[in-house]
């Protein structure tokens, strides 16, 4: 029995109870591991694997591995597979924001040629202003009364503000690459991807283009990954359904077209 064939039969058994969002969440964990493998062949290794996977990006770490957690303990259950791999799908408690922070700090952040081209550009209009701010901090210094000098605190908020962003695009720009488009077709949607989205709930159709966080700009359809409908469709091709959370309630979309 495939990993797929597995997960459906256990969809199968379990529906309505599962819902929708832990649908996507076990294909996502199927196609991370592999649709056609054989479920027997699994290991505590190649689950350990994922959920570290998961723990690295952030995001909704519980309710990703929980399906997971709780399919791997039936497919046991169910006699799919003779291992007992679900106590392998865990979060260490004391070291999880450690392992994500230096994760974070090796990691490759993908960009558009654009997105850095940005970036670029903000970091040296900021080092040219910084003469000019220090001047500003000089200037209201000149008021003798620093007990209520807010010409003063206003001109070092400005500086700290601008020194700090300027050490952010610094770091961004260090581990930025420009995305590998061929990469990203054979994965599915991924960072640079126009993907274009049809709402199952008000048969309406929606496009975005998935950024990184630092490029993101809602209002000109560039999400970021991290969002709830980017993580929703990261890893999906055409076909697919996927769930997002919302405030309001869960909404339904189909991946109708993908650009790399």
């Amino acid at each position: 029995m495939t990993l797929a064939e597995a997960i459906e039969a256990y969809l199968a058994s379990a529906s309505p109870k599962v819902t929708p969002y832990e649908h996507q969440e076990l294909h996502r964990f199927s196609r991370t591991v592999g649709n056609d493998r054989n479920i027997e062949s699994l290991a505590p290794p190649d689950v350990a694997a994922y959920a570290e996977g998961v723990v690295k990006a952030g995001g909704d770490i519980h309710g990703r591995l929980s399906p997971v957690k709780v399919f791997l303990a039936a497919a046991k259950k169910k006699g799919y597979s003779t291992h007992s791999l679900a106590t392998h799908v865990k979060i260490p408690r004391a070291t999880v924001k450690a392992v994500v922070a230096a994760a974070r700090a090796r990691e490759e952040i993908q960009m558009t040629e654009e997105g850095i081209a940005n970036l670029r550009e903000e970091l040296i209009s900021l080092k040219e202003g910084r003469e000019e701010k220090i001047e500003a901090i000089r200037l209201a210094a000149m008021d003798k009364d620093f007990r209520e000098n807010a010409p003063l605190d206003a001109a070092r908020e400005t500086h700290s503000y601008a020194e700090s962003r300027i050490k952010e695009l610094e770091e961004t720009l260090r581990r930025a690459v420009v995305i590998d488009h061929t990469a990203s077709r054979e994965r599915g949607v991924g960072v640079g991807s126009r993907v274009t989205l049809y709402d199952l709930q008000n048969e309406r159709s929606v496009e975005y283009t998935l950024v990184d966080s630092s490029e993101a700009d809602p209002a000109g359809g560039k999400i970021s990954v991290v969002s709830p409908v980017g993580a929703a469709v990261l890893g999906a091709v055409v076909g697919d359904e996927v769930a997002v959370r919302a405030p309001k309630g869960e909404r339904k979309y189909r991946v109708t077209a993908v650009e790399a």
